[in-house]
């Protein structure tokens, strides 16, 4: 598991393209990650990738959406989704009239069992609002943090590239 997680972060930060491309392919794929349309979100991600290339001629890695996505695996699906939800609920209640059955339920939890109608499509839509509530930071701050190491990056293959030259243009003209 090491290995393989090695082997994404060296083809990440070795990938051709400019950091911006890669930088806004990880982006895309955090935001996402937090949306709740579990086992969707890699087709999802390379599918807008695909869209906003051709659309808006926006180019963006599709190896780093790929990465992006997997912020959401099976161990941190549950924890973001009620993160999600727990950011999305006081929001979801301004854009859902509440039923009466739901807030004498909010006094006790929420019960997943029961749920139907009114009640679940209050929970879908704290989720969605909650999803792009910290979708947008954490693209933003995902995006901020890969720019950087990818550039880093960038210039140290560039500096190597120009020491290898160096030597070989003092040796051709003496």
């Amino acid at each position: 598991m090491k290995r393989k997680l090695r082997r994404v972060r060296v083809r990440l930060m070795r990938g051709a393209g400019a950091p911006s491309e890669i930088a806004g392919g990880m982006a895309l794929g955090l935001f996402v990650a937090l949306l709740p349309v579990l086992g969707l979100q890699l087709p999802l991600a390379l599918l807008l990738a695909e869209v906003l290339r051709r659309l808006a001629h926006l180019h963006l890695s599709r190896v780093a959406a790929a990465a992006g996505v997997w912020l959401t695996n099976p161990l941190t699906a549950a924890p973001l989704y009620g993160l999600c939800y727990v950011v999305g609920r006081p929001f979801a209640r301004w854009l859902l009239p509440a039923s009466p059955s739901a807030t004498a339920r909010d006094a006790g939890g929420l019960d997943l069992a029961a749920l139907s109608g009114p009640e679940a499509l209050s929970v879908v839509t704290s989720l969605i609002v909650g999803a792009v509530l910290l979708g947008v930071p954490v693209a933003w701050l995902g995006y901020r943090i890969t720019y950087g190491m990818v550039s880093r990056q960038h210039a140290r293959r560039q500096e190597r590239r120009a020491r290898r030259v160096r030597p070989a243009t003092l040796v051709a003209s003496t």
